[in-house]
């Protein structure tokens, strides 16, 4: 059962202005425990309180459809400051933003790249970083990315 066609109709039942939008959808075992992970947001960010309506309202819609009988544990949560880029949408909405490549393999003796995301093409994206107080340029292919987070600048 694709688990996004459950929960899509019901965060927009949550009475929000703004479209809540499903960010990222886990099954996991962790701990000898099933976990159900939902990340939820909106461009204001989802309050506590939307949080456990979201997770009460899914809750209810997923033990009518039964879907699995193992048991497990809900978490609807939003991403917080740092979250994952996980899909095409997110990382366009990204540019000009600060965020955190991380790569397979060394590029120029790095694995990870923090500062200003400044282009998204097909094959690669490119980073501008400051590199003990020089600003530079890289340029990724995106087959050597192993994640993309947005991050906070101090």
């Amino acid at each position: 059962m694709d688990i996004l066609s459950v929960v899509s109709p019901i965060i927009n039942e949550c009475g929000r202005k703004s479209q809540i939008e499903i960010v990222d959808i886990e099954w996991v075992k962790e701990a000898g425990s099933y976990i159900l992970r939902i990340i939820a947001d909106t461009k204001e960010g989802l309050t506590i309180d939307e949080s456990a309506k979201l997770n009460e309202m899914i809750s209810l819609k997923l033990d009518e459809v039964d879907f699995t009988e193992e048991e497990y544990f809900l978490e609807v949560s939003s991403p917080g400051l740092e979250m994952p880029i996980k899909n095409e949408k997110a990382l366009l909405d990204a540019i000009n933003q600060y965020i955190c490549v991380k790569t397979y393999e060394k590029i120029d003796n790095l694995k990870e790249f923090i500062g200003y995301l400044k282009y998204v093409e097909e094959e690669y994206i490119v980073i501008e970083c400051n590199i003990k107080g020089r600003i530079k340029k890289f340029e990724i292919e995106r087959k050597l990315i192993s994640s993309i987070r947005h991050a906070v600048k101090f």
